[in-house]
């Protein structure tokens, strides 16, 4: 659905260029929701104006559903439904004329275009506010309107933009369930986010920007696997009655890296997820098992790895 090559985009300067994006390259398939993060700077709202056709690259190409965004601008538009991470809207006007306003750019008819208005606002949770003027919505109705408007002109692929920026939890629990249910449909969704663990709840394969460049572009899994994360499950037992003799017993078994005493029972960093193994052992061993906790490498960390963030901070 998006094909990126060489995406390349420099900024002339007065005593130098800078270049925002690198080289770079990868492919988002039909149909998955696909994860585009890295640290601010990194060159990812310069990459989503170039495949929104906004922006030109300086060099490579980006095609969209198999336009070129450059040579067939107004074909490769068509396909795509942007949210941008500040949305801009005429403030004046009423929220059911904007998005009327939007579809007159797609040639929509202007009774079917005052149908679809009308749809999306309440699919959008906007029914009962849809004559007041956009300058009365609060920001998370401006959000939602942004997403009533990218959708006006039934995308096949939808690029956002730090969505979720300004929203509450509840705002942010009602907008990933309004992308979940449109990737259900058959939607493309290309999602930009600061926030990991909504990527991760999301997302089943990202890109890693960093400085320009890419630097990972695979599943969360793989990723995991590729950087030696996945060895460090770490299993939280609380319990009472753990001995010294219970903790060597523990230790030898088999994928157990090490074993960690905590203030209130043990940590056991192993290879895979033995849970059910140790809470076994301990049983048989006469320990009085309150609650097990298991963890995996997340998102963030692996993010943190790869671009060395922790190093910076």
């Amino acid at each position: 659905m998006i094909e990126a090559q060489n995406l390349t985009k420099v900024f002339k300067g007065f005593r130098k260029s800078f270049t925002a994006v690198d080289s770079i390259s990868f492919r988002v398939e039909k149909g998955e929701v696909f994860g585009f993060l890295g640290p601010n700077g990194a060159g990812k709202t310069t990459t989503i104006r170039m495949i929104s056709g906004i922006s030109r690259p300086t060099r490579g190409n980006v095609k969209v559903c198999g336009y070129d965004t450059i040579l067939d601008n107004v074909k490769a538009k068509k396909h795509i439904g942007l949210i941008p991470e500040t949305p801009g809207f005429y403030d004046e006007m009423k929220g059911i004329d904007l998005l009327c306003f939007y579809a007159e750019f797609y040639g929509i008819q202007k009774v079917e275009r005052k149908r679809k208005a009308r749809e999306l606002l309440e699919t959008v949770g906007l029914k009962d506010f849809m004559g007041g003027k956009v300058k009365t919505y609060s920001h998370g109705m401006k959000k939602r309107l942004a997403l009533a408007a990218s959708l006006i002109n039934d995308p096949e692929i939808l690029i956002l933009d730090e969505p979720s920026t300004g929203l509450d939890p509840k705002g942010i629990s009602l907008f990933r369930k309004m992308v979940k249910d449109l990737n259900n449909k058959g939607v493309t969704v290309f999602l930009s986010s600061h926030i990991l663990s909504e990527v991760e709840q999301m997302c089943k394969r990202v890109c890693i920007l960093s400085k320009g460049k890419i630097i990972a572009v695979d599943s969360i899994e793989n990723l995991s696997k590729k950087i030696g994360m996945k060895t460090q499950i770490n299993v939280f037992i609380d319990a009472e009655g753990i001995t010294d003799n219970v903790l060597d017993v523990v230790r030898k078994m088999s994928d157990v890296l090490r074993v960690e005493k905590t203030g209130t029972g043990i940590n056991v960093v192993c290879s895979r997820n033995i849970s059910p193994a140790v809470n076994e052992t301990l049983v048989r061993s006469g320990v009085k098992v309150g609650s097990i906790r298991v963890t995996e490498p997340s998102l963030e960390e692996i993010f943190l790895k790869l671009t060395g963030e922790q190093n910076e901070s």
